[in-house]
C-alpha cells in the first residue's frame, strides 16, 4: 500500500499523538454543537495554534452516527488546476492512525 506521509506533523500541528489528541479532545469538548448535524462543513487548515479552536467548531456539528464516508476537499497550493486532483496513494498516514482511500469510490471519480 503507497502512503502519504503526514508532512506537516511536527510544524504545523504536533506529530505525538498523544498531544495532538489531547489537543483536539480539549478543542472539540469546548466546541458549540448547536448546527450540526452537519452533511458538509467548511473548516480552516492553518497550523493548529491557528485555527484548531475555530476548527473544531466545525468539525464538532459531524456526527460519526451519521457520517459513513468523508470527502477531504482542498486547493492546490502548488499548481494550477483546471479540475479536480486524486491521489494515487492508498493510504494518508496521520499521527493518530492512517486513513484508509476507498478505492471503490476512487475508481467511480
Amino acid at each position: 500500500m503507497s502512503a502519504r506521509r503526514a508532512t506537516h506533523a511536527g510544524s504545523w500541528y504536533t506529530d505525538s499523538a498523544t498531544d495532538l489528541a489531547r489537543q483536539l479532545e480539549g478543542w472539540l469538548g469546548q466546541a458549540d454543537l448547536s448546527h450540526g448535524p452537519a452533511r458538509a462543513i467548511i473548516a480552516p487548515h492553518a497550523g493548529y495554534q491557528y485555527s484548531g479552536a475555530v476548527g473544531a467548531h466545525a468539525y464538532r456539528q459531524v456526527s460519526p452516527v451519521v457520517v459513513k464516508r468523508v470527502f477531504i476537499l482542498g486547493p492546490s497550493h502548488h499548481v494550477r488546476l483546471s479540475g479536480c486532483a486524486l491521489s494515487s496513494l492508498t493510504k494518508y498516514r496521520t499521527p493518530l492512525y492512517d486513513l484508509i482511500v476507498d478505492q471503490q469510490v476512487y475508481n467511480e471519480l
